[in-house]
């Protein structure tokens, strides 16, 4: 048998994939005993170079999945964090926070409110009507407990027939705003001597 590339030499190996006769010089040893014709060779090459290309994107996607953090990941984290803290500052002032309880004791302003929406609330549920007494607002339109009744007296109280009532403080700094509550709005009054006018 006859190579088929070299009709003029003997075969002396057969190509492992197309089974042509092959003389030495065109057998390409794969492995001991394994030969194939150099275009089989190519082709198997040309193959397993892509299959190996392929492995190594796969391989390569792989890795930069499991990519480690770098410096830079690292420095985005702590200036975020840094940034929040600064705008917190700038926001909030640095003060600490307001107390979770209102101290009635002081009077002021914040009972007037709270002791007008109870007033408010009173009127709302009971047919338009208002109390004679503040007294009259605990405990169901006023949470105030036994001890907290004394609060009232600092506040001065009447039921009005035009203005349905008149809610203020019973003292105030001299020259200080007087705040009067009524059922039609506030009315602004500056005091004198520290008694309301």
């Amino acid at each position: 048998m006859q190579c088929r590339y070299h009709p003029d030499r003997a075969a002396r190996h057969f190509c492992s994939t197309c089974h042509a006769p092959l003389c030495d010089e065109c057998a390409e040893e794969l492995k001991p005993g394994v030969y194939t014709c150099f275009q089989c060779a190519m082709v198997r090459q040309i193959s397993e170079g892509g299959s190996k290309l392929s492995e190594k994107r796969s391989r390569a996607q792989g890795k930069k999945r499991a990519k480690k953090w770098g410096a830079f990941q690292y420095f985005l984290v702590v200036s975020s964090v840094l940034i929040i803290v600064m705008w917190g500052v700038i926001l909030f002032g640095g003060q600490p926070a307001p107390a979770s309880k209102v101290s009635l004791s002081k009077g002021g302003r914040v009972l007037l409110f709270m002791v007008d929406g109870a007033i408010k609330r009173y009127a709302h549920y009971e047919g338009n009507k208002y109390p004679d007494s503040l007294l009259d607002l605990i405990p169901k339109y006023l949470a105030f407990k036994e001890t907290e009744r004394t609060y009232l007296n600092q506040l001065l109280y009447k039921k009005d027939p035009v203005k349905g009532y008149k809610l203020s403080l019973r003292h105030y700094k001299k020259g200080e705003m007087n705040l009067v509550l009524t059922a039609k709005g506030i009315e602004y009054r500056v005091s004198i001597g520290g008694r309301p006018e």
